[in-house]
Order: structure tokens, then sequence, then C-alpha cells
């Protein structure tokens, strides 16, 4: 609310700060106050809210996501900076236990302040606490406070939330507590939070040298769509500035998420996804800033790019699912056009989290953190008749004309199978025989045309959403003829894909059946469909998985 302008001038001749103000200086503090008035603060609801932004409903998520969002505790930053669980109506329930580290104690100056003169950032780390570790506030305490070398000096180290395992309480931390959610940094009086000693200085010739492939793949995807911009290319080609002094740090309990068997729990991703949730609008720092500590310092490996991924695409479906239209604003406002159109603006920040992981990770990267987010189920949600969830895989010949020669990699760079449309004892050379081959899920047609190299005659790929959410392509080389197929068309399952034909020269000819990761048609075959002549076992098992497998796995 504004303050009556006699308010206004008795705080300031009544505070020392302001014992010297100048008729001049009073004027110009009124006129700030009516622009407010006209303008309004940017943290209303009402000045965030488009017309139609697209909504989601719980029920129409899948099972392991909707589950994530149920179990994200409800959090908020309070005025004075603490974190607080909320109840029905926000009523405050109690401050989130409060462990301050060392840095903190010995950092607490005005000096010490977050810079406001840029926009701040939220990076993520992993604590890196091994399985043996006693996982209690104390040891994570010790963690923190001792000291260590970084750079040529010894510092220690500081975060502003720690993230754990553990369902959150408002219970005071005691030093055999697992962890929930611990606040490890106290904030000004004034709600405003000092740094954390927790990123080293930044590797500037690396980018210079092009090294820092996470600040190229954000300029790249910037040049390919508007509105698309990071905190992390401002850190590297803005003015010089230590990025401790504008960045929120979340520690996260635990290491290695990369791998399945250390992957963060349910509820340790929905406590993450509560405090990034809180701090995102007490601090009003946009989704394309939160970042993982891995793309600010090479050679770091936290959180992990599949985490990374989650995160920022939880918190997309939350700011749908809760219609919350400030959330809505950092989250996807930054792809708002000069239409202000919101369907596209959500449409292109999902796009963009799977784009950055393309050009980030690897394609298994990609494929399991879209099983693990059933991306393209929930994406269907949103673009209703674009995208056909395939229900079941079938084979590509009739299963009784079904046999196989040539395995997945063997040789070596055999990339798929080769299926044989009938054996050769059914052969004859007077009688020309042909077998259909069909699709054998729902999918688009990505490609059609000749192969001259390892596969010769017709090829034609498509791609597929697996009931699990993750996207494959698949494969069909070898081919006498092509159906009737357009590209970018969507065909049924079983669709007539095209033939085989037997001949003098070809007399057992065979099917060609590959099944890619999704993102190899990104990264390769958008390209050129045909893979390298020299491509061997690493290389197709970066992109490609054993057709037969995929095909039992989901018949």
């Amino acid at each position: 609310m504004l303050l009556p302008i006699i308010e206004m001038y008795k705080i300031c001749i009544m505070d020392d700060h302001f014992s010297k103000i100048t008729r001049r200086s009073f004027l110009k503090l009124v006129g700030a106050n009516l622009a407010a008035a006209v303008l309004r603060f940017p943290g209303d609801e009402e000045f965030w809210r488009p017309q139609t932004w697209p909504t989601l409903e719980m029920e129409d998520l899948t099972p392991a996501v909707r589950e994530i969002l149920l179990r994200v505790p409800r959090t908020r930053l309070a005025a004075d900076g603490y974190l607080e669980l909320v109840g029905k109506e926000e009523k405050p329930l109690g401050r989130v236990p409060l462990a301050c580290t060392k840095w903190n104690q010995e950092r607490n100056q005005p000096i010490d302040r977050l810079r406001g003169n840029r926009p701040w950032g939220i990076v993520l780390h992993w604590f890196g606490d091994k399985d043996n570790f006693m996982g209690t506030v104390a040891a994570y305490m010790r963690g923190f406070d001792s000291l260590r070398p970084a750079d040529n000096y010894i510092t220690r180290t500081s975060a502003h939330f720690l993230v754990g395992e553990e369902t959150p309480t408002i219970q005071p931390a005691r030093k055999d507590d697992h962890i929930g959610i611990l606040q490890t940094q106290a904030p000004d009086v004034d709600g405003h939070p000092f740094l954390a000693s927790h990123l080293q200085p930044l590797d500037r010739l690396a980018h210079i040298e092009r090294r820092n492939y996470f600040v190229r793949a954000y300029y790249q995807l910037e040049y390919q769509e508007k509105g698309v911009h990071s905190l992390l290319q401002d850190f590297f080609d803005g003015p010089k500035i230590d990025p401790n002094l504008s960045t929120v740090a979340i520690e996260i309990t635990g290491y290695d998420f990369e791998h399945p068997k250390h992957f963060p729990s349910t509820q340790q991703i929905a406590n993450v996804i509560s405090v990034v949730w809180a701090v995102m609008r007490r601090y009003r720092i946009s989704a394309n800033n939160i970042l993982g500590h891995h793309e600010i310092q090479l050679g770091k490996a936290d959180p992990g790019k599949k985490f990374m991924a989650l995160i920022r695409y939880l918190l997309g479906v939350k700011a749908l699912v809760e219609k919350d239209y400030t959330m809505m604003h950092l989250v996807f406002g930054q792809f708002l056009d000069s239409a202000g159109e919101p369907e596209a603006a959500v449409r292109n920040y999902f796009k963009l989290v799977r784009d950055y992981l393309v050009l980030v990770g690897t394609q298994r990267d990609v494929y399991e953190w879209e099983v693990c987010s059933n991306y393209w189920i929930n994406c269907s949600r949103l673009m209703p008749g674009k995208i056909a969830i395939a229900r079941s895989f079938q084979l590509p010949l009739d299963e009784l004309q079904y046999s196989h020669t040539l395995q997945f990699l063997d040789p070596e760079n055999h990339e798929g199978v080769d299926l044989l449309g009938w054996s050769a004892k059914d052969v004859s050379a007077s009688v020309a025989r042909s077998a259909n081959i069909h699709l054998m899920s729902e999918g688009v047609c990505l490609y059609t045309g000749e192969n001259h190299r390892c596969h010769p005659g017709q090829t034609a790929l498509f791609s597929h959403i697996q009931p699990d959410g993750a996207q494959v392509l698949s494969v069909f080389g070898n081919l006498n003829s092509l159906g009737n197929l357009r590209v970018g068309e969507l065909y049924p399952t079983g669709y007539p894909v095209g033939t085989l034909e037997s001949s003098r020269l070809r007399q057992v000819p065979s099917l060609h059946f590959a099944i890619a990761y999704g993102a190899t048609w990104d990264t390769d075959l958008k390209v050129n469909p045909n893979i390298p002549i020299n491509a061997g076992t690493s290389w197709i098992q970066a992109r490609y998985q054993n057709p037969l497998e995929v095909l039992q796995r989901h018949a």
C-alpha cells in the first residue's frame, strides 16, 4: 500500500539515515511512490495475468508426476526472508529449522548482501555425501564449516538452504536430526539474503576457448527461438562480477544423481521444488535463471543434467496446475511474444527444456529423462491431437514369416537387425514373392528416401511415443518400395510402410530394422538419415537400442 505523503515525510525526518533529506529528494520520493501507484508493483497478481493462460488439472498428469506434485510441501519465504511452512489459505504454520553456517555468522554485514543491480539466479548443488555418511544436521554443518582449498586459497562453504529426503517440519533443528528442509543462512533484518560461498571464480578462459558448451547451447537456442536467455550468459559475457553476489544457493543431500541408484527420492524432489518455488516467488527469479553447479563450473557434475531438466520441467507443470499467474509469468513470461500468446509461450518453455538437454546431454540422457518425467505424455495434454501415445508395439513383419539373421551390434557396426520375410526353403527362383512391412506402432513419418550405403533400397523413419512418455525412432531399410507416406503425417499401428520383394539377385531379401533414441533425430539423423560408414560400437550404443528388446518390452 502507498504511504500518505505526510507519513513519508515524518519517516524521513525521524530516520537518521534521511535526516539530511532535501526538498528535491523528498519530491523525487513522492514522485516515485505515485508512479508505483500507476504502474503497480510487479508482484501484484493482476499485473502478471494474461487473458488466457493454459492450465492443467492434477488428474491430467501421469501418476509419477502427480505423486511428486502432491508431495510438494507448501512453503513461502516471508517478508523477513525466513522460509515458512503454510497451511490452508496460506496460513503460516511456522518456520523451517534454521542452522546457520560459520560463513553466515562471519559474513553478515551490509557489504555482504546480495547485489541488487542485476537479476538474481538460483544455483542447485548436491552435497556429495556418500552412502556411509551420517546424514544428520551436525554432520552436514561440519561439512559446511570445514576449511577447504579453493583456487589457491582456503575458505569455508555455505548455502542458503539444505534439502533432504525427510518430510519437512517446523521443529527446531537438533544435531542428530535428519534433513527435510533446513535453512542454513539467516537473512538481513529486512529479509534481504547475504551472499553464500558456493561458487569458485568463473573460468572465463574456457568460455573464450568455446569449451563451456552450456553457455554455447543457450546462445544457439537464443538464435533459434526469440525470448531464450539465461543468467549463465550474463555471467560470462556481462560485466565481471562474482556470481556468488547474485545467486541463492540450494544444496541437496546425496551425490551422483545421474545414476539411477542415487537419484533423489520422490519426497526429496518435491522438497527441492518447494524451496525453489518459494525463492523464485519471493525474489522474482525467472525459471531460465535456475542453474546447476555443473553449468557454471566445468568439471563439476552436480546436480546433473537430467536432474536439472526434471526440476525445470516440474516447475512449469506446477505453475499450470496451481494456476498461479505470478509463477506462470516467472516460468513462461520470457517467451511471450509481442502478440502475448500464452499458449505458444508455454509450448516454447517445455520445448526449451528438452532442446537444451539435447544440446548438452547424450541421446540416452534425453531418453531417460523423458521416461522419468513422462515428458511427451504430459505434453500431449497441452497439445491435444498432435501427439499420439503408442499403446503397444508389434512386429513389422507377420509373425509367421518372422526370422532374423544379422543382429544388433553383430557385426559391431550394425545398428539394427535384419529380418527375413520368408525362409530360403520357401523361395523359388521362378516365383516372385513379396512381403508387406507394417508400422510397429502409431507414429509420425520423419523421412522417406533412398539409401545408397550399407542398406541399399528405400528407407523410412518414424517417431513414436512409448507408453512411459519417451520418444523412439523406428528405421525401415532395404525396402523395394514405400507405401503412401508423407513426411509429417501421423500413421496408425500396422500401416503399410513398404514391401520386400524376391528376385533372382535377391531371393531372400531382408528388412533392415532399427530403433533409435528419439534425440538421435535431433542430433544426427535429421541432417543425415544414414549412419556414418565408420560408426563403431560406442557410437551406435549411444544412439540406438536393441530393437528386439524394445519390441519385447512393449509388445
